[in-house]
């Protein structure tokens, strides 16, 4: 469980022993920051049933409730998915029907919705009726990256928690970032790769291919699928593009671009972030088809940037 987690931790330790958690509750934070763990640990401590008592409560991993939990075969909780990144009405109407079946074998039921953000409108209207109507003994846990993409009926509904991890410097030393260059930079949007070994890794091949792109123009169909592939793929161009222009300047950073290609420029890389900035902030408006379809543009608008600058430096 992650260090800043704790205060989170313990106001729902205190909820709990007191019998009041609220029915709905939305736990929202950027990617990496704990939420999916904090909400693992909360409905694991909720069926429990002979949770370790202190100021942060914990279940006991042993009872029968807790093995078929971490099995996911406990019949009272059930996680709704979604299905080709989106979260339909159908998904959320089985939320309902699982609610007003009576609990099998323990006292509460209940449901995780990890990823809210991608119900679809119809979906949110749906899952409004079961917040504004709870049964007894329910609790509907939803977890958002941002939650302002929510239906504010939604939001409204549901008892929110905003996990605020540190910054900075004092981030770098909770997760142990001992490379000077990463943690000169460190934010918040970083966290994912910074907390996953695996995920550290799928940057560093992304941030080689996206360069030799940059550098050679070479791999657009490699770096369209690579984008298209991540989900974390638009933010990691914006990473990159940002350390190439740092490298550039001689400044701190995890890239240090050889300007040997006439490709390469601070004028031309700002073009390029701009475009990427721009794409950024279309995604949160697009389905995921949009989305593929807006990824393609991107990057054959980046290669045709980088063309037009090529032959402007041959003349």
């Amino acid at each position: 469980m992650k260090s800043w987690l704790a205060k989170e931790q313990t106001l729902f330790s205190q909820h709990i022993t007191a019998g009041n958690l609220p029915h709905a509750i939305l736990i929202s934070g950027v990617k990496g920051s704990g939420k999916e763990d904090l909400a693992n640990w909360l409905i694991q401590v909720i069926q429990c049933k002979n949770v370790i008592q202190g100021a942060i409560l914990q279940p006991c991993r042993q009872c029968k409730h807790c093995n078929l939990l971490l099995k996911n075969n406990y019949p009272d909780h059930s996680t709704v998915i979604p299905e080709k990144n989106l979260l339909g009405i159908d998904s959320v109407r089985k939320v309902s029907t699982f609610f007003e079946k009576t609990a099998q074998i323990g006292n509460i039921k209940t449901v995780l919705i990890p990823e809210a953000d991608k119900m679809t409108v119809a979906a949110a209207n749906a899952l409004l009726k079961t917040l504004e109507e709870p049964t007894n003994n329910s609790i509907i846990v939803l977890l958002s990256d941002e939650h302002d993409t929510l239906l504010p009926t939604i939001i409204s509904r549901c008892r929110l928690f905003e996990i605020r991890p540190p910054s900075g410097e004092l981030l770098a030393q909770h997760i142990n970032v001992n490379n000077k260059n990463q943690s000169a930079f460190i934010n918040l949007s970083h966290l994912p790769e910074l907390s996953s070994d695996e995920l550290a890794n799928e940057y560093l091949l992304f941030e080689q291919t996206f360069l030799n792109f940059l550098t050679h123009k070479e791999g657009v169909t490699a770096v369209i699928k690579m984008v298209a592939n991540s989900p974390h793929g638009l933010r990691w161009l914006e990473k990159v593009v940002t350390n190439a222009m740092r490298g550039l300047c001689g400044w701190e950073s995890s890239i240090q671009v050889e300007n040997q290609s006439t490709l390469l420029n601070n004028n031309i890389l700002w073009h390029i972030y701009n475009q990427i900035v721009a794409t950024i902030s279309q995604s949160k408006e697009l389905s995921q088809a949009n989305n593929q379809f807006m990824i393609e543009k991107l990057i054959i608008d980046i290669d045709n940037s980088l063309s037009n600058a090529n032959i402007g430096s041959k003349h």
